[in-house]
């Protein structure tokens, strides 16, 4: 294997792939990545923010605990 220069889909940028990169994404099952390491890390953050955003506004459901004593 040798290193590939890819072309980020996001900003258009070119970007090396490493070895040592490629031998991990295979050895996860992944296939190379599309966007280079500061559009992944941007994303990242964004979907992070949304995902906090959406949480805030669910509800919250507690367990009630239930005492054997109160039943006697």
């Amino acid at each position: 294997m040798q290193d590939k220069v890819l072309i980020c889909i996001q900003c258009n940028s070119a970007f090396v792939f490493t070895v040592d990169e490629q031998e991990h994404f295979l050895s996860m099952g992944f296939d190379p990545p599309r966007r280079c390491p500061s559009c992944r890390k941007n994303k990242f953050k964004e979907s992070e923010i949304k995902s906090r955003k959406n949480n805030k506004y669910k509800k919250k459901h507690f367990r009630i605990k239930y005492d054997e004593d109160l039943d006697d």
